[in-house]
């Protein structure tokens, strides 16, 4: 009866330790209504079990509330973010006289794949000078491949490595050219063509490309350099990336 007694006595005393910090914490802030009946000291051992566990469940239940509105608050800002970030493709795509496709309205019919917005067409097994790549896809109503900004790109290289899958040593024609005035690159659409990484690439790792002069007016996605863009001589036999 006596450890009985004491060990009551020391579970007493902890608790009231217990209660008395977390009084003490409170006080620090604006007071509260109590969560829990005030502890009579004269309560059983299974009374203070019954205690602890309720305590605990309460406490349980204010960080399970506090993670929901956190949650809901997190969520919140996502799909305002996402608001924000459609509303400026938006006015970037008016301010360049263009209005925003929805991704899921553009159908591409065989053998054309859905690119980025955009149906594609790699003939990997054609081999064609420059201007003969363009009549290859004319012949498909469509044009040489032409981009303006890296996600497009992005995608355009993810279906070329798609496509090439054995990693056959094969260059792809794109609708570039400075062939009208020297180092003036514009799309066959008329538009400025990007400079600089990340759409060119270099040559033997430090000469970036274009480089050639009026040696090579034609822009090719280079297979050694990654596909990366790199100038060439228009002459030479690639296999053509046609647009529509």
């Amino acid at each position: 009866m006596y450890i009985q007694a004491k060990q009551m006595a020391m579970l007493l005393l902890m608790i009231l330790l217990f209660l008395m910090t977390g009084q003490y914490s409170e006080a620090q802030d604006e007071p509260e209504e109590p969560i829990l009946p005030p502890l009579l000291l004269n309560c059983t051992q299974q009374g203070l079990t019954d205690f602890l566990l309720l305590r605990q469940e309460t406490q349980l239940s204010r960080i399970s509330a506090a993670e929901e509105a956190t949650t809901k608050l997190l969520e919140a800002t996502l799909e305002t973010l996402v608001q924000v970030r459609d509303s400026l493709n938006e006015m970037n795509a008016k301010m360049h006289g263009k209005t925003v496709k929805n991704l899921d309205e553009v159908v591409c019919h065989a053998p054309f794949t859905q690119v980025g917005g955009s149906c594609f067409l790699l003939a990997l097994q054609e081999k064609h000078t420059w201007a003969s790549a363009r009549q290859f896809c004319a012949g498909y109503g469509a044009e040489l491949a032409h981009f303006s900004d890296a996600n497009m790109f992005a995608a355009i290289l993810g279906y070329v490595n798609t496509i090439n899958f054995q990693k056959k040593a094969i260059n792809v024609w794109v609708g570039g050219t400075d062939e009208a005035v020297e180092d003036t690159w514009l799309w066959v659409t008329g538009e400025l063509m990007p400079r600089g990484p990340p759409f060119w690439g270099t040559y033997d790792g430090y000469a970036l490309q274009p480089n050639a002069g009026t040696s090579q007016n034609c822009a090719v996605l280079w297979q050694h350099d990654y596909y990366y863009m790199h100038d060439l001589p228009c002459t030479h036999k690639c296999a053509p990336l046609c647009q529509k």
